[in-house]
């Protein structure tokens, strides 16, 4: 599969391809074309079922992923969770870095989990942690922590709202 990069999206045009990727919970659909994220993009690019190209020169999922701040972290986040059988979609219009599906349920049913992505050596306040409860607890998601450590390992760290 071919695309190519504009902006900070990997577009996708072979309708072909669109849709498989589609079906297996990957990118958005913008009318014929479809949009991957960087972190999707190089995921893909990672198993070798991408080629991706920016000026007609084709990019390593290093290069993809050196464009933002934070994204190597997010990144391994999304691959591990990928690697774990789930499906991972951008979590920003909930105030987090991914929602989560469960097994088997993507698109039929909603996510079941709301992920941070973070360093070891990051600190969160509390009033991070309680925005992030919150959010959660009010879209009836389960509110995980990500934490990546310098070797690369990701724990899991749920947090949950408890009302006396």
């Amino acid at each position: 599969m071919k695309a190519r990069v504009i902006d900070d999206l990997v577009v996708v045009e072979d309708e072909a391809s669109v849709s498989r990727l589609l079906q297996r919970g990957f990118g958005r659909r913008e009318g014929n074309r479809l949009h991957l994220s960087l972190v999707e993009a190089a995921y893909l690019l990672e198993k070798g079922r991408l080629r991706i190209t920016r000026d007609g020169r084709s990019l390593s999922a290093e290069e993809l992923l050196g464009q933002e701040e934070g994204l190597l972290t997010r990144y391994a986040v999304y691959r591990d969770l990928r690697e774990r059988g789930y499906v991972v979609r951008t979590g920003f219009k909930f105030g987090a870095h991914f929602r989560v599906y469960e097994r088997g349920t993507y698109p039929k049913e909603h996510s079941r989990y709301l992920v941070h992505a973070v360093r070891e050596d990051d600190g969160v306040s509390f009033t991070e942690l309680a925005r992030a409860v919150r959010l959660a607890h009010s879209v009836r998601k389960r509110l995980l922590f990500a934490v990546v450590d310098d070797e690369g390992d990701v724990t899991y760290y749920g947090v949950e709202r408890l009302t006396p």
